[in-house]
């Protein structure tokens, strides 16, 4: 994990200056090595997986569409299309587990709201999650969907 290329950490007894400007040198060189990273990643397949998910109309007990990781709906159901349409625009919003320090210092546990946005992991499972009634997939098939990826700090 050694790379020699890398900015030397600076030790417990620095400075803020000078652990400000390692925090500079060492975001310049990950932001460089992510870009050139980017490229070779496209090359490759996918970070996920495309899943295909069957939507069902309980009240009418009939598959009425499909809806994929990409955010493709396949459904001649306007009212699901309807339903569907500002998650598959815009990204469907989750709240996620969040932690941050308070005015205090003190570490606060929370709830933060972000968006799983077509095209990601775990957008299918956050989908048909607010997809509302009579909307919905069998259970067994959403338990063994890949929940969303999305961290925060």
């Amino acid at each position: 994990m050694d790379d020699p290329e890398r900015p030397e950490r600076p030790g417990p007894d620095a400075d803020a200056a000078e652990i400000a400007r390692w925090m500079e040198e060492d975001f310049g060189r990950a932001v460089v090595e992510g870009m050139a990273n980017a490229g070779e990643e496209d090359d490759t397949d996918d970070e996920h997986e495309v899943v295909e998910v069957e939507i069902l109309n309980h009240e009418l007990d009939e598959v009425v569409g499909t809806v994929d990781t990409n955010g493709n709906l396949d459904t001649e159901s306007e009212a699901l299309r309807e339903v569907s349409q500002e998650y598959l625009e815009e990204g469907v919003p989750v709240l996620v587990p969040t932690t941050y320090k308070n005015e205090d210092g003190e570490t606060v546990h929370a709830d933060g709201e972000v968006m799983v946005e077509p095209g990601t992991t775990g957008f299918v499972r956050a989908f048909l999650d607010k997809l509302s009634s009579p909307f919905d997939c069998e259970p067994e098939t959403l338990a063994d969907l890949p929940a969303n990826d999305v961290e925060q700090d």
